[in-house]
């Protein structure tokens, strides 16, 4: 008690009025915090305010807190805060703390910006003042300068250049000096002056100038038929260099910044690569790349040549002449580079003669030549070619001059005026026919009548419409002799009973048929048997067949089945003159269903798949008018209800339900020539036959084309890698089809208009290998996913095999996209339309028969395969990802029609892909549905076209044989009656509406008595039906030199490969984002949950695919075929032989002599094989040691083989006039071979590696085989192959390597731009640098454990963290 009292009264002396209170002083900056101890407990601080002592309790500020031992702590500094703080015990003022606020520093001396050249020193000055004394670093962006040597300010320029140390220098003051710079020191530097009361910053933007380097030079380009071209140009330097372009025209004009340039067609990518859109023949001259920047100025330029293919602007027409009479055939070309001329005659160059003189003209970019006759002689009667070349190819024209005797037949006076008669006659039909279509598929305020949209799906091409309008010209031209000669009353001119040698002499009828174009038709195609015809098929499907070039090809004679049923037997339909019920009659009473049933088992895939597969065989060649011959009665087929070629309508009687018109249009299909009217002047009378404007095979024409110009136009040459054009993109990677625009060649050109959302609105439709794409959007959709496809397996073959070039990188792919049509025509559908009776019929693959024709059967195409029309459904689904629901909806059919717009702007192929798995076929109930027979094509306030009546009245046309006729053939009982239907049509309504619409059971037509069949087990079709699309299905396999089951064209396990292809992957692979489907999708199943998952499908193995011979066959090898049908006997030239023995023989007896030599090869072929090979008759042969392979024969051993008849041998040694006998056709072959011996190889993927691969070459011996042990001959071939493959995967790899390095540098080169162009933009629009880091004007961040720090005017203000604040204390 006594000390205790003892202190207290020490304390209140210590604390008496009279002691002075302690003063202190507290330096605080803003944002941050100070502590003001007082020393003791239980004390009151006060704030001086105006000069008044206010508690700082009552100041309600919660930054101000005073702990339980007297200390106080302001939080948050503000300016408002700078006063004097009293502590105060017992009423006693013990302590007066004065709180100041520290400044920040200001920058004195601030450094500039700085532009310099390489190797220039840099001297950036930068002073700070400020109390405490501020400290000051150098920043490079982000990082902070280290370990930077500290100089003295008093040193020379000279002294510090030669200051030992780095780069980098800063002396007492704070400047700095960067010594020998190079562009890699361009950024931004930061001066940061530092003290207690915060920082203050100047930035300094250094520039190192480094002039421009171009690194990818633009390269010379011929273009030809390219959608857009591209020339690339890249430069460096510092700063990163502008490109310009500049054009100077081969017309001397010089264009600058050609991508402003008002055509429009120039433009710039973000890489400053100059892209020429639509490119013309002006476009043509030197391009000139400018890269600039403040360095300098450099250039490269490139020379364009924008190629057109010769065109004939003026084509000599045919003639025929009288002996000594004189003519003058004109030949005017014009294209890009200027053509030149050749002429010929038979196929040879035109020789010398003294009948004629050939006369020049030349014009820029057209050349015109006159071959000039006189006094013509009997030999110059013939078939004369003006051909013309240039760097974009060879165009062809061919005429004939006919020469005639002084003493003709008496219809010989009327031949000249017969075809001028009938060319004006046809062709003013035709075009009149062209110029009403075009006019109204061009009008803007277009309105489309369902005859217009039937037009789009039967147009012919150029090459079809040339065809039909010859037959029309031949067979208008002799009914004007005819009445000529009838008018003369020279002989009785009965249409079948035409003394033919009184009327006209051959030389007459010859000339009738050249003139009108008709001689076309009898020429057989010149096959070009080289190695590419043996591997690849044609696009026309010409020469297929060695022995028949023509079977199968477009443009070809539809086959019948059994003879063609003509009224007047040689070229009238059924009912043209007779009564037959009305097609539209039998539809309303029969076919017409408004009420659909769902078929149980399959998919609507069936019917959208059917449908792609008839048109990948099918497309009968349309009549080329649709207006009437007759020369009083010239009217549009769809004005008269009367039958005048080619106008045949379709008879509507009074009480229709819908149409209350007289007739239905229709128009005939073209005929070919020499059948029909053509053929009266021939020696026998022959029927009127059709044209198939596709091709007979399974090819996947609807992909490709059945032309080469079709093809032409689909592929995208522009990468080099075999693709397939295509239009804008979907998703990424994933395109649509091709628009058709101004880029479509004149020969396929078409008056086609597509229909867009509004019905008022029209739009281009799709392009792909067949026309009819855009007809439905099912259709449209498996035409994308095969173009997908294509271009898929395209890229991958390019990465497995990089040798290889353009075209036989489209040509594999090609080939096994059609391998894959077939295999799923054949496995997967087939099965399900034919049932197991009928897969019977078609029986297996026993390999390909030369004398099968797989042309198309009329019964086939006009009747039998027709019965898809019954599984087509009203209405089309369409579902969502999880295959729901889909936003949009179905698609009503007779709104789907040319609608590109349902996939372009309603979510791709997916929804519809989905819907065709999720939705139910249509029973083939032998009814169509009402959409197809009352609501076809149709269109706003227009009466729509029946489908089914269509049908009936085509097979009329085609004069189809009956149904009685065909079940008969197909092994049923002929009918006597309508009740002998039973047993095939079992239904007692149907067969009752039979009897009442038909008045004998011998005039039902094909298409309605196969239709209403019961269907067989396990099918779509009936038995009449099931026999002929068998028939046409086994033909189409047998007949098919190219069937990818043939061991010729695809190894083995590449067949296996291609067996892994089913529907559904092609779904997976080339939808937008299927990820999972039915194993089989041709079958219905609408549990999504039961769907197999993408990835889990096979995979597709392409190095079964890695061709390692490395040859491109495509141009090395060749062979002639001398189009000869019957004909075997090939003979080649080869560039692959330098040493040894020069001649082999092979099979046949025919002889392969190698031609030119090492480095000049001839001009059929060059070879780059490592060794001599004789290949003949079909076979292939990709070994390094001697091989000879016949009859189709494959080897791929390394020993010295001799193979025949498609097999494969490996014998150790080889045989010298050896005889293999047997085969097919019970020939005889010979075999001759070991008469080439291997050599050095001559050419390699890369020129780098001939020197290292060929400086030690093998050995060879006089005769390789006694000169050295087998063994020991392969070991030398087998390590230098090694060597070479080695080497040219190391370069290949290294390439790669350095490519991906080049863009991940280009990429954080990008990355640091955008990072330094954000620090910049952040700084001055207010934001902080902290610690090397830059923050935005408002953001917030962690300082330390116990503080929050925000950015505000670039100032940094920091402030305790509350709950750590209360922990601490």
């Amino acid at each position: 008690m006594v000390v205790l009292l003892l202190f207290s009264l020490l304390l209140a002396g210590a604390l008496s009025q009279d002691a002075e209170p302690i003063r202190e002083t507290e330096i605080g900056r803003q944002g941050g915090f100070v502590a003001l101890r007082c020393g003791f407990s239980d004390v009151t601080w006060s704030k001086n305010v105006n000069g008044e002592q206010t508690d700082v309790k009552t100041l309600g500020d919660r930054r101000y807190i005073v702990t339980a031992d007297g200390t106080m702590y302001i939080s948050r500094l503000k300016e408002i805060d700078a006063a004097v703080y009293t502590c105060t015990k017992f009423d006693t003022p013990i302590k007066e703390v004065t709180v100041a606020m520290a400044a920040r520093p200001t920058i004195a001396i601030s450094p500039s910006d700085v532009t310099v050249h390489v190797g220039a020193l840099i001297h950036l000055p930068c002073e700070a003042q400020g109390d405490p004394k501020p400290t000051i670093e150098w920043r490079v962006g982000r990082s902070q300068l280290r370990n930077v040597p500290v100089i003295s300010d008093d040193l020379t320029e000279e002294e510090i250049r030669n200051y030992a140390g780095g780069n980098f220098l800063v002396t007492e003051k704070g400047h700095l000096y960067i010594r020998d710079v190079t562009p890699g020191y361009s950024a931004q530097y930061i001066c940061m002056a530092t003290n207690d009361g915060g920082s203050s910053w100047a930035t300094s933007r250094v520039l190192v100038l480094d002039p421009p380097k171009i690194t990818t030079r633009p390269q010379d380009t011929n273009s030809l038929d390219a959608d857009i071209i591209g020339i690339a140009c890249r430069a460096n330097g510092n700063p990163n260099p502008k490109i310009t372009w500049r054009v100077e025209t081969f017309e001397n004009i010089t264009i600058v910044e050609p991508e402003n340039h008002p055509s429009g067609r120039y433009e710039t990518d973000a890489y400053k690569t100059l892209r020429i859109r639509f490119p013309l023949p002006s476009d043509s001259g030197k391009y000139i790349c400018v890269a600039t920047n403040a360095g300098g100025v450099t250039e490269a330029s490139a020379i364009l040549q924008v190629l057109i293919t010769p065109q004939f602007r003026e084509p000599p027409k045919d003639a025929w002449v009288p002996f000594g009479g004189s003519a003058v055939f004109s030949c005017s070309v014009f294209g890009s580079p200027t053509p030149v001329i050749e002429w010929f005659k038979d196929n040879q160059y035109l020789p010398f003669s003294q009948t004629y003189e050939i006369q020049h003209v030349t014009r820029p970019g057209e050349v015109q030549e006159r071959l000039v006759f006189r006094s013509i002689q009997f030999e110059d009667t013939g078939f004369y070619e003006c051909r013309a070349s240039n760097l974009a190819g060879t165009s062809r024209h061919e005429f004939s001059l006919a020469v005639t005797d002084a003493t003709p037949f008496p219809g010989d006076r009327f031949v000249s005026d017969a075809l001028d008669y009938a060319q004006e006659f046809v062709q003013s039909a035709i075009q009149e026919t062209q110029i009403i279509l075009k006019a109204r598929f061009n009008a803007p305020n277009f309105n489309p009548t369902p005859q217009d949209l039937f037009h789009m799906v039967r147009q012919p091409t150029r090459q079809a419409l040339y065809m039909a309008m010859s037959a029309e010209v031949f067979e208008h031209a002799m009914d004007y002799i005819h009445e000529q000669i009838e008018a003369l009353n020279v002989t009785s001119m009965e249409r079948n009973n035409v003394p033919l040698g009184s009327l006209l002499s051959p030389e007459a009828i010859d000339h009738l048929e050249d003139l009108s174009g008709c001689h076309r038709r009898k020429r057989q195609p010149k096959c070009q048997m080289r190695c590419q015809g043996m591997s690849f098929r044609s696009h026309d499907g010409t020469c297929n067949n060695i022995k028949h070039p023509t079977w199968g090809s477009s443009l070809n004679k539809i086959n019948r089945f059994l003879p063609a049923l003509y009224e007047n037997k040689y070229n009238t339909p059924r009912g043209w003159g007779r009564t037959l019920p009305s097609a539209r009659m039998i539809s309303q009473r029969l076919i017409r269903t408004y009420t659909t049933k769902a078929h149980s088992q399959f998919s609507v895939l069936m019917m959208h798949f059917g449908q792609f597969v008839d048109h990948d065989l099918a497309q009968t060649v349309a009549g080329p008018s649709e207006t009437s011959f007759a020369p009083f009665l010239r009217v549009r087929c769809e004005q008269t209800c009367t039958n005048t070629m080619p106008c045949f309508p379709i008879e509507v009687h009074s009480n229709d339900s819908r149409i209350d018109a007289a007739c239905m249009p229709f128009v005939r299909s073209a005929s070919i020539c020499g059948t029909g009217d053509t053929s009266v002047f021939g020696k026998e009378t022959r029927v009127r036959e059709q044209l198939n404007q596709v091709t007979s095979f399974l090819d996947a024409s609807t992909v490709y084309g059945s032309a080469d110009q079709e093809m032409e136009t689909l592929r995208d040459r522009s990468a080099n890698k075999g693709q397939l054009r295509v239009g804008e993109e979907s998703i990424p990677g994933k395109h649509f089809l091709p628009i058709e625009d101004n880029l479509i060649p004149e020969e396929m050109e078409s008056d086609r208009r597509c229909i867009g959302r509004a019905a008022t609105v029209f739009l281009d439709c799709f392009i792909a290998g067949d026309f009819r794409v855009t007809e439905q959007p099912g259709l449209t959709t498996l035409h994308t996913l095969f173009m997908r496809q294509h271009n898929e397996i395209a890229y991958n073959l390019a990465e497995v095999n990089p040798q290889w070039n353009d075209d036989r990188i489209y040509e594999e792919a090609r080939k096994i996209i059609g391998g894959v049509m077939q295999h799923i025509t054949y496995q997967e559908y087939l099965p399900k339309v034919l049932g197991v009776e009928g897969m019977e019929q078609i029986g297996d693959y026993t390999g390909y028969d030369s004398d099968v024709d797989a042309s198309l059967l009329n019964e086939f195409s006009t009747a039998a395969f027709r019965f898809g029309h019954t599984l087509i459904p009203p209405t089309l689904f369409r579902r969502g990802k999880n295959y729901d629901k889909f936003e949009l909806g179905d698609m009503p059919l007779h709104n789907s029609f040319f609608t590109p717009y349902r996939l372009l702007d309603e979510g791709g192929v997916d929804p519809i892909i989905r819907g065709m798995i999720m939705q139910n076929l249509k029973l083939p109930d032998g009814k169509l549905s009402d959409s197809l027979t009352e609501r076809l094509f149709h269109v706003v306030a227009q009466v729509a076209l029946d489908l089914a009546a269509i049908n009936i009245q085509r097979g009329r046309d085609h004069a189809i044989p009956t149904y009685n006729d065909m079940r008969q053939v197909c092994g049923m009982r002929r009918a006597l009656d309508f009740h002998d239907l039973q047993g095939e049509i079992r239904n007692a309504t149907t067969r009752q509406l039979l009897s009442e619409l038909y008045s004998s059971v011998d005039e039902i037509d094909l298409w309605v008595g196969g239709l209403e069949e019961d269907i067989v087990e396990g099918g779509l079709v009936g038995p009449t039906f099931r026999c002929i699309i068998a028939e046409q299905f086994k033909r189409v396999r047998d007949g098919d030199r190219f069937w990818f089951e043939s061991d010729k064209h695809f190894t083995q396990e590449q067949i296996r490969q291609i067996k892994k292809i089913t529907m559904a992957k092609v779904f997976c692979d080339s939808g937008d984002k299927i990820e999972k489907v039915p194993v089989d999708v041709f079958m219905y199943n609408s549990d999504a949950h039961k769907f197999t998952q993408c990835k889990d499908l096979p995979k597709f193995d392409y190095s079964a695919f890695v061709d390692c011979g490395g040859a491109d066959y495509l141009r090395y090898q060749s062979y002639l075929y001398d189009g000869t049908p019957g004909s075997t006997d090939l003979t080649g030239t080869s560039d692959a032989i330098s040493n040894g023995p020069r001649t082999t023989t092979g099979t046949f007896g025919s002889t392969l002599t190698p031609g030119g030599t090492t480095g000049s090869p001839p001009d059929e072929g060059t070879g780059t094989t490592d060794s001599g090979t004789a290949t003949t008759d079909g076979g292939t042969d990709t070994t390094d040691r001697v091989t000879a392979a016949t009859d189709g024969g494959t080897d791929t051993t390394d020993r010295v083989t001799a193979a025949t008849d498609g097999g494969t041998s490996a014998t150790d040694a080889a045989t010298e006039g050896g005889t293999l006998t047997g085969g097919r056709g019970g020939m005889e072959k010979t075999a001759t071979t070991v008469v080439v011996y291997p050599t050095p190889a001559t050419s390699y993927a890369r020129e780098d590696l001939q020197d290292v691969v060929t400086k030690d070459p093998v050995e060879t011996p006089a005769n390789p085989i006694e000169g050295r042990a087998d063994s020991e001959f392969d070991e030398a071939v087998v390590a230098r192959l090694t060597v070479r493959d080695d080497l040219e995967a190391l370069m290949k790899s290294l390439d790669e390597m350095n490519r991906q390095l080049d863009m991940l540098n280009y990429k954080v080169a990008l990355v640091e731009t955008k990072a330094e162009k954000l620090e910049e933009r952040m700084l001055v629009e207010g934001g902080c640098l902290v610690a090397g880091k830059v923050y935005e004007q408002s953001e917030r961040w962690n300082g330390d454990e116990c503080t929050v720090c925000t950015c505000q005017g670039g100032a940094v203000t920091c402030e305790p963290n509350p709950a750590c604040a209360k922990l601490t204390l």
